[in-house]
């Protein structure tokens, strides 16, 4: 049992500088007013506009496979080229990420469970620390009462 936690507190201490590095960046690149930048999102030429987002059924079908229906629903075959996947799973784990569930904007949802992650995964590093501190005092005192 002592090497399980030992185990999960150092496989824990390595991941969360990387869970720190995502939150961090994934803020950053939700919120450009925290880099200072005013420009709007870039999209690659030939990309969907946000007016055009959504895909009629006649439209779709003018895509290729990627917006292809099934009965009547969008297959989930990811987006095609120059497509940014709006009625895929692929677009749909995107819109996730940009902070819209659908046609509704949960930006600050977005923003409020990364800077929740920041805040865990500093305060989960310096408990490790604290941790690793008393582990290492503990066994000082042990080898100096064994001595």
């Amino acid at each position: 049992m002592k090497r399980t936690r030992q185990l999960h507190l150092w496989i824990g201490l390595i991941c969360s500088v990387f869970i720190l590095i995502q939150s961090i960046t994934g803020l950053l690149l939700s919120e450009k007013w925290l880099t200072g930048s005013t420009e709007t999102e870039m999209r690659p030429p030939g990309a969907m506009s946000q007016a055009s987002n959504s895909m009629t059924p006649s439209a779709a079908g003018d895509q290729g496979t990627a917006g292809a229906m099934q009965g009547n629903r969008p297959a989930l075959n990811g987006p095609g080229p120059g497509q940014d996947g709006a009625n895929s799973l692929t677009g749909f784990i995107k819109g996730l990420h940009e902070g819209k569930i659908g046609n509704t904007n949960v930006k600050w949802l977005v923003d409020i469970a990364a800077i929740s992650m920041i805040f865990l995964t500093i305060t989960g590093i310096i408990l490790s620390i604290k941790t690793l501190r008393a582990q290492d005092i503990s066994r000082k005192k042990r080898r100096a009462l064994e001595a």
